[in-house]
C-alpha cells in the first residue's frame, strides 16, 4: 500500500522522491560519477555537487518533475490516482485546482 501521508506536504513528497531516486546509490545525472557531495539545499530539496564535472543538481534534476510549476505532492497524488483508481485528468483538474493542460503535459 502506498503511504498516503506523502500527499500532505512538499517536504514528505521530496523525501519519498529522494528515497526512490537514489535507492541504488547517489550519482551525477550528467557524468554518472558516484563522487558526489551534499551542497546546500533548495527549498525542500537537497542539492548535490559532482566532484568530477562540477555540476550541481537536486533530486528532481533529469526527471519528469523537473521545472514543474505544480507541487510535487500534487503530481504524486495525480499519478497515484491515475494508476490506482483510473481517475480522469478532467476529474483531477477539478479536485487539485490545477489546469488540465498542465496535468496532461506531465502525464502524457
Amino acid at each position: 500500500m502506498f503511504p498516503v501521508e506523502v500527499f500532505r506536504s512538499e517536504a514528505s513528497a521530496a523525501n519519498l522522491l529522494e528515497q526512490v531516486r537514489w535507492r541504488e546509490g547517489l550519482q551525477c545525472p550528467s557524468c554518472q560519477s558516484e563522487s558526489v557531495i551534499k551542497y546546500g539545499s533548495y527549498r525542500e530539496y537537497q542539492r548535490y555537487r559532482c566532484k568530477n564535472c562540477g555540476r550541481t543538481f537536486n533530486d528532481k534534476t533529469g526527471t519528469i518533475f523537473a521545472h514543474a510549476k505544480i507541487g510535487l505532492e500534487k503530481l504524486l497524488f495525480a499519478f497515484y490516482s491515475l494508476l490506482r483508481f483510473n481517475t480522469s485528468i478532467r476529474q483531477l483538474d477539478a479536485e487539485l485546482d490545477v489546469s488540465y493542460r498542465s496535468l496532461h503535459r506531465r502525464v502524457e
